[in-house]
C-alpha cells in the first residue's frame, strides 16, 4: 500500500529544507575541540588507511586526556599531525563508512609519537532520532513524487 500525497514542488522543497535545518541545528550545537600550540608538549602523528592500505583523507583524529580533546583531520595521503600538552591520551579516529579505531599514547616534552590506523569498512547504522528519520522520510517522499511526474524535456 502506497501513501499518496498531493503536494506541490514548493511544499516538498520547504519540507526538505526544514528537515535539513533540523539536522544542521544538531551539528551546530556540538562543542568544538580545542587547539594547542603552547609548551611543553609533544606531537602525535600517523597515517590513516582503509581497505588494501589506501589512504583515508578527512579522517577526524581526536586526542582526549579526560579534560581536553584536540582534533585534526588527515590529509590526502592519510597523514595527520597534532601538537598536544604532556600527558596520556586516548587517540581515536572516525570516518563515515569505517569502524572507529583507537590507541593510548603517552606524550612527553618534545616527543614525536606515532599512531597509525588501518580502518575496516563498517555497515552503516542508523541512530534513533527524529531529525534523521525526518530527513529520510522527506527524501523518500520527494523521490516518489518526482518519479511519478515526467519532466518536460525536448530533444532535438
Amino acid at each position: 500500500m502506497f501513501l499518496v500525497l498531493n503536494l506541490s514542488r514548493s511544499t516538498l522543497l520547504i519540507s526538505l529544507f526544514l528537515a535539513l535545518l533540523l539536522v544542521g541545528c544538531r551539528l551546530v550545537g556540538a562543542q568544538s575541540p580545542q587547539q594547542y600550540y603552547g609548551e611543553p608538549g609533544g606531537e602525535i602523528t600517523g597515517r590513516v588507511t582503509g581497505v588494501n592500505g589506501y589512504p583515508v583523507d578527512w579522517a577526524a583524529v581526536h586526542a582526549s586526556n579526560g579534560q581536553h580533546t584536540y582534533q585534526v583531520f588527515s590529509g590526502m595521503s592519510g597523514v595527520y599531525l597534532m601538537r598536544v600538552p604532556v600527558g596520556t591520551y586516548d587517540v581515536t579516529v572516525g570516518v563515515p563508512g569505517y569502524r572507529a579505531g583507537g590507541v593510548t599514547v603517552n606524550v612527553t616534552a618534545n616527543s614525536l609519537n606515532t599512531a597509525n590506523f588501518q580502518l575496516e569498512v563498517a555497515v552503516p547504522e542508523f541512530q534513533s532520532n527524529i531529525a534523521q528519520w525526518m530527513t529520510i522520510f522527506t527524501l523518500a517522499v520527494t523521490l516518489i513524487l518526482i518519479s511519478r511526474k515526467p519532466l518536460n524535456t525536448t530533444v532535438d
